[in-house]
């Protein structure tokens, strides 16, 4: 019975150790949550202040939710100079100080010569560069440590007063889980599978 109970406990804390790590703090990062109808195989102008987009404050002009045309990615997709544009998409994160968070994103480009896109996680800013227009899309993968318990993630385009600009979908931010906590989840499972072993012994 101590051993089934061992395993047991041994079970429940490598289940709330993924669950942490897979936790997505963003909500609607692929944008097909709208507070009205998908613009399917075309586009929708979300002015600065409008809601539509659920998850995401929209900011400066606008920005274009895209569908299957125009560079989208995978379904709805940003057009981030939007009609006209340039346009900002921002949300506020739930966080923990110090701990450090990994950010993922894809690109694309809606024709133009505007494939940028400025992005902040807190204070720490980067800029990105959509490399194609069609699949296999520009991926960006980085970590970042916030700073307290609400982190802004921040999107912005580099253009100006035109219509056609860098594309953005699937926005993700996740734990990245400790080294120590790695350690622990693989001594962990180490002694579970001890454990195991010893009982299959004493029963042959």
């Amino acid at each position: 019975m101590k051993y089934i109970k061992s395993l047991l406990a041994l079970a429940v804390a490598t289940s709330a150790f993924g669950a942490q790590a897979a936790t997505e703090l963003v909500t609607n990062g692929s944008f097909e949550q709208l507070s009205v109808a998908s613009p399917l195989g075309g586009y929708l102008k979300v002015a600065s202040g409008d809601t539509t987009i659920t998850g995401w404050t929209v900011g400066s002009k606008s920005v274009d939710v895209i569908n299957n045309a125009y560079g989208a990615i995978d379904g709805n997709s940003i057009d981030m100079l939007g009609t006209p544009g340039p346009g900002s998409l921002s949300q506020l994160l739930s966080t923990v100080a110090n701990q450090t968070y990994q950010l993922s994103f894809d690109l694309s480009y809606n024709g133009g010569a505007y494939k940028d896109i400025n992005f902040a996680f807190g204070t720490s800013t980067n800029t990105a560069a959509a490399t194609s227009s069609s699949s296999p899309f520009f991926h960006y993968s980085g970590t970042y440590t916030a700073a307290g318990a609400t982190t802004l993630l921040a999107f912005y385009s580099t253009g100006g007063s035109n219509n056609s600009g860098v594309v953005l979908d699937n926005v993700s931010v996740t734990v990245v889980p400790e080294p120590e906590s790695y350690a622990m989840l693989l001594a962990g499972l180490g002694l579970m599978g001890a454990i195991a072993r010893r009982r299959t012994a004493r029963e042959s």
